[in-house]
């Protein structure tokens, strides 16, 4: 289903936006743990999560329909940030188009954006999920 070349244009995507990358530090898949777990110095920043792929295959092609998790991650001392960082994230991917290695994009939509507290009380998480569809997969 082409995931990990999902991941690499959602990837190129999101650190190729200029206004997303100035609210962050960087667009992580699995991000280093740092040795002080309560330094805020690596905040704010995005993760690339899970994802699932459905097959979405027509009687001619191979293809599929991901949803995939982007967080924006903040310690902020409010959920503005985070916010604002999930608005961009939906800006850079909302109807944008995909270079997906090995397959036709359709289309990209982001279908929900929720905004939570950590379980930590300090970190706030604001959780894209976007649906993507692709076909043609070689």
């Amino acid at each position: 289903m082409k995931q990990a070349e999902l991941q690499a244009a959602v990837y190129g995507a999101l650190t190729g936006d200029a206004p997303l990358m100035a609210l962050v530090t960087g667009v992580y898949a699995d991000p280093q743990q740092v040795a002080d777990p309560e330094s805020d110095a690596t905040f704010p920043y995005v993760t690339i999560g899970e994802d699932v792929g459905t097959a979405w295959d027509t009687t001619t092609d191979f293809g599929s329909s991901a949803s995939v998790i982007v967080d924006a991650w903040s310690r902020s001392h409010n959920f503005t940030e985070a916010k604002n960082i999930g608005d961009a994230i939906h800006t850079a991917l909302h109807h944008q188009p995909l270079t997906i290695s090995g397959a036709d994009h359709v289309m990209t939509m982001v279908e929900s954006v929720t905004v939570t507290r950590d379980p930590d009380g300090k970190t706030k998480r604001a959780m894209t999920q976007i649906r993507v569809l692709y076909d043609g997969i070689a």
